[in-house]
């Protein structure tokens, strides 16, 4: 093997420098490296150090939520919460000895020595986090915790943070008093679980319902034990816990003398259950509901949190009203069906969208499920809110707005229109009305307040096939409805068949804009926001103003408004209850369970009713109620069967409303005019002479679509063939049947719809303008040789025999079509008899007038002759010829008169019976 060359000392010399120069780089890299490193954390720590100023410590002052009706400063305060909950400063003096002493002996032995951080505090902890290789905590004095909760809101566990709080601490220390920081930190910090117990006020109140000046030992223990970690320690959910921890905290105030020995078994032997209060975690404070829907509005409007962002909320709340809704949720003013069914309700301003009142339900928990307003799906969808609150199935709520709103609005409808509650089937979805009846061409004011599913589903089909559902959506949205996932916008969606539902505030917010001219304005709490740290408003109020829309035009606004509150005033069933007098319109729905057994939560549920609604409004407020079961009770079968929504729809109502209306409805637009048309015609026509009374209507109509034309008859067919013949004295006709024969039949029209199954049926039609007359009649007429009518009959079929015996003599017998209830007549063939006269009866009548109460006929009585007439019982003797009136018929009843003739010659005989049926009223 060939031997290396030793190295010559020229070589060693320059691989000695070069070792020295690697070690001289290392070493600059090493040093920049951690002067950069104590640069930096310098600069964060004096980043997080340098705004320090007494003031910032000491301005906890509480986010604080208002009455605002005017926005002054001087409203009246309602609720308060500081930085996560509920929360009242109290002053050092305030707060007893006892109270201080247990806290530290708790949380900080040596606080009133140290400067602001404890040594051997901070060695301990230190040594807790090497071993556990990550920054755990610990370690902190009570001045720390301060700065902490001034400082550092978030708690972030990091290296510059715990320095920061440690320079904070002393800096702290030098600038106040050991009383200020103590009086800081128990009204900054957690007692509790939730936002019920934050600072010494509120636990005080949680846990004793007392007042912190009247705290004992054994509460001011409790107190002080849960500072430690108060979700564990809280006693409504830990008790025994909550107990040992107590009786630790009395131990380690008789460790540092703040108590005896024998004061520490004594009130070790007091059992903590004993000195609570009723269990409040399951009840929310005064005017809860309203408090926690403007904590949610500020949040989702302006991002700010009112739990760690110190601001003054003003809001539009009414407490007399907030209170009646708090009392009706509770059972105190109100009587529910039993004690599981749920409620919600929102009151508005009509013409404002302010939100005046909030019930968000029955046992509401603050921050809890809400069934008053729900969040934004979409936003829930895209992770940016938490979710919270229900939305419900509107049932047929929804229907003036779905289907009759919108078909004025878009197909330029009437309120003198006339929809078609006739089947529907769409392959194996065929709905029935709640009485399972059809009830054909019906007016939308009995559409609505008879609430009949068929109308509203054919007139929304109507609208949806002239402006698509895309459309129709963007319509629905304009009234503020969430219709994120609403995709499909079948025919259901008009009898509350929504895909995911819609709340009481959403409703209240919709027909808040038809009592405001089709004006939606977002449904809100709160007026502005004064941010107190940077002295910054933000005005919600304004901002909702200018950011209102036209919903529906003005014309079709008034309309709707128009058909609702004459239903309402007319005062049947639910809606009698809101008959106040105060112009109000309203509208009630009830949802069902479907009768598939396998799609509900309790086979006994199929087809059972789920959601209670009624919806409201007037000049000066909207509201709507819902009422039904949570989905654990529809479990156990429990379904919706009472009248709850209506009557706390009507409870409300009359909260609200003083004895005076402070606004009106918007004036009637220049769009519009009222007018009358012919009932079930479309396009529409106007009455001309000799329409039927019972076939004209009157109405609002858009000058766009006013009718047109004239009624004054209708055409009849020619009368091809009559004739006449006599035998026995007896007159017979014969008439070429009228074509088609479904005329000469029914004074009502009728058409034959196919129903689901295959069957069918055959309903009232008011379509045909030719049937506004009624029915087609066979008409005769007798005159005499002087050429006057002394006998007319209406007969209802082609071939007959006259209820008429002429006396000897030629006459002439005019027969023609005419329709019933008008003077219409086709043309008219005349036919010649003679009569030899009847050698028994010589006594003749005719038909003068009927009436639905009365009737009068004619009698020719030959001298000496006289008749018996007897009709239901009751007899008349005549004996001379004239008018004989026969009164207090029953209308619409069907009646016989019988005559008996008795002849000069003393010959007794009978004349035909007259059978006729008296009119309708």
């Amino acid at each position: 093997m060939k031997k290396k060359n030793p190295s010559t000392p020229k070589q060693e010399m320059q691989k000695r420098i070069q070792r020295k120069k690697i070690k001289k780089i290392v070493l600059i890299s090493l040093a920049t490296v951690l002067a950069f490193g104590t640069i930096y954390m310098g600069v964060a720590v004096f980043d997080q150090i340098s705004g320090f100023s007494k003031e910032k410590l000491m301005s906890g002052e509480s986010s604080t939520i208002l009455t605002a009706d005017t926005g002054n400063d001087d409203s009246t305060e309602f609720y308060s919460y500081g930085s996560g909950g509920v929360r009242k400063n109290v002053a050092y003096e305030d707060i007893p000895q006892i109270m201080i002493d247990a806290v530290v002996a708790a949380e900080d032995s040596r606080f009133f020595e140290h400067n602001g951080f404890d040594i051997p505090r901070i060695v301990k902890a230190l040594m807790s986090n090497i071993i556990a290789m990550d920054i755990t905590g610990g370690g902190s004095t009570i001045t720390q915790q301060v700065i902490k909760k001034s400082y550092y809101p978030k708690e972030e566990q990091t290296i510059q943070r715990k320095i920061g709080e440690v320079i904070l601490s002393i800096e702290a220390t030098s600038q106040t008093t050991k009383e200020e920081i103590l009086e800081l930190y128990l009204n900054k910090i957690y007692f509790g679980y939730g936002n019920k117990a934050i600072g010494i006020y509120a636990a005080s109140r949680y846990y004793f319902d007392k007042s912190v000046q009247n705290l004992t030992l054994p509460e001011a223990a409790l107190l002080a034990g849960t500072l430690n970690s108060p979700n564990q320690f809280d006693p409504f959910r830990n008790l025994d816990l909550a107990q040992k921890r107590r009786d630790t905290i009395l131990d380690l105030m008789e460790l540092h003398g703040y108590i005896t020995k024998e004061e520490c078994a004594v009130t070790k032997k007091i059992p903590v259950e004993n000195t609570l209060k009723s269990n409040p975690l399951n009840a929310g404070g005064k005017y809860q509901a309203y408090a926690d829907k403007v904590t949610r509005e500020v949040y989702e409007k302006t991002g700010y949190d009112p739990n760690k962002t110190p601001m003054k909320i003003y809001t539009y709340m009414d407490t007399s009203l907030q209170e009646e809704l708090d009392n009706i949720a509770k059972g105190e003013s109100f009587e529910y069906t039993d004690k599981y069914i749920q409620a919600g309700a929102s009151v508005q301003e009509s013409q404002t969208g302010r939100i005046i009142g909030v019930m968000s339900g029955r046992n509401y928990e603050p921050m809890g499920t809400t069934f008053a307003y729900a969040a934004s799906k979409e936003r829930v969808a895209k992770k940016e809110l938490a979710a919270y609150g229900q939305r419900n199935q509107p049932g047929s709520s929804l229907k003036p707005i779905i289907s009759y709103a919108a078909a004025f609005e878009y197909l330029d409808y009437s309120t003198a229109h006339y929809v078609h509650d006739v089947p529907f089937v769409s392959g194996n979805y065929s709905p029935k009305n709640w009485d399972n009846k059809f009830h054909g061409d019906i007016s939308i004011k009995s559409a609505l307040s008879s609430s009949w599913n068929l109308a509203a589903i054919n007139t929304y089909n109507e609208v949806i096939n002239k402006i698509g559902k895309d459309k129709m959506k963007s319509y629905l949205e304009s009234f503020g409805f969430d219709m994120y996932d609403e995709t499909a916008l079948g025919s259901q969606y008009a009898i509350g068949g929504w895909s995911t539902g819609v709340s009481p505030e959403e409703e209240a917010g919709a027909y808040a804009a038809i009592a405001n001219g089709g004006t939606y304005i977002t449904p809100h709490t709160v007026q502005k926001i004064i941010l107190l740290e940077e002295n910054k408003t933000i005005e919600l109020d304004e901002q909702f103003q200018n950011e209102k829309k036209q919903a529906l035009s003005a014309e079709s606004s008034f309309m709707i408004r128009d058909v609702m509150t004459s239903y309402v005033k007319d005062g049947t069933g639910s809606y009698s209850r809101l008959n106040l007098g105060y112009q109000i319109g309203a509208k009630t729905g009830t949802s069902n369970h479907s009768t598939n057994k396998n799609e509900i939560p309790n086979p006994s549920l199929a087809g059972k009713s789920k959601d209670g609604w009624m919806t409201a409004f007037s000049p000066d407020y909207s509201w709507s109620v819902w009422s039904g079961y949570t989905s654990a009770d529809q479990k156990k079968g429990m379904y919706y069967k009472g009248s709850d929504a209506a009557r706390m729809c009507a409870a409300i109502a009359k909260a609200v409303h003083g004895k005076q209306l402070k606004n009106s409805y918007p004036t009637q637009p220049t769009g519009i005019s009222q007018d009358q048309c012919i009932s079930g015609i479309y396009p529409y026509v106007s009455v001309g002479s000799g329409v039927p009374s019972d076939r004209v209507v009157t109405g609002w109509f858009k000058n766009s679509n006013k009718p047109t034309g004239s009624a004054s008859g209708s055409t009849l067919n020619s009368l091809a063939s009559f004739t006449a013949s006599l035998a026995d004295n007896k007159i017979s006709v014969n008439f070429t049947p009228y074509d088609p024969e479904s005329r000469t039949q029914s004074g009502t029209p009728t058409k034959t719809y196919t129903t689901g199954g295959g069957g069918s049926v055959t309903l009232p039609y008011l379509g045909d303008i030719n049937q506004i007359y009624g029915k087609v009649v066979y008409v005769v007429d007798v005159l005499d040789a002087a050429g006057t009518v002394i006998h007319s009959e209406k007969l209802s079929t082609a071939t007959a025999t006259l209820n008429y015996t002429p006396p000897a003599g030629t006459y002439t017998l005019s027969g023609y079509y005419a329709l019933e209830n008008d003077g219409t007549t086709s043309n008219k063939i005349t036919q010649t008899i003679t009569s030899v006269g009847s050698p028994t009866a010589s006594t003749s009548y005719s038909k003068k007038s009927l009436t639905a109460t009365t009737l009068v006929l004619h009698f020719e009585i030959p001298t000496g002759s006289k008749v018996v007439a007897t009709v239901s019982g009751a007899s008349k003797e005549l004996t001379t010829s004239g008018d004989v009136t026969f009164s207090s018929l029953v209308a619409n009843t069907e009646y016989t008169i019988t005559f008996v003739e008795t002849t000069a010659t003393g010959d007794v005989h009978n004349l035909t019976p007259f059978k006729f049926t008296t009119p309708a009223a």
